[in-house]
């Protein structure tokens, strides 16, 4: 891959990465201010057990979009980025553009969404 492509790709994790920092933290944040709440009836007790639900499961896939993106610079950094973990050929660009930390080829995640692959 053309340096400058590559430039473009971590500049572009670089953000996603800060991004999702800062989401996890604004949810944490929020978190606390619902635990700091004085004496909630039962039906804030069940809004806030609600919201608290939705906030780890958002957080929790950010985690995961998180890790990925790391992954991902770290690919960077080695000269691996682009390249499909399960078969090795190069990922494609259209690809690459809409979700720059994919680990699979689009014929790889296909297969692995249908569980042939591993």
């Amino acid at each position: 891959m053309k340096k400058n492509r590559l430039e473009i790709y971590r500049r572009t994790l670089v953000n996603k990465l800060k991004d999702l920092y800062s989401a996890i933290e604004g949810k944490r944040v929020d978190g606390i201010r619902d635990f700091e709440e004085a004496e909630p009836d039962i039906y804030d007790l069940c809004v806030q057990s609600y919201s608290k639900e939705q906030r780890y499961s958002l957080c929790e896939r950010d985690r995961e979009v998180l890790s990925m993106v790391e992954e991902a610079l770290d690919k960077i950094k080695t000269n691996v980025y682009g390249l499909c973990e399960e078969c090795g050929e190069p990922i494609e660009e259209k690809r690459l553009e809409a979700l720059p930390w994919v680990k699979l080829c689009i014929n790889c995640q296909s297969k692995k969404e249908e569980g042939i692959a591993a």
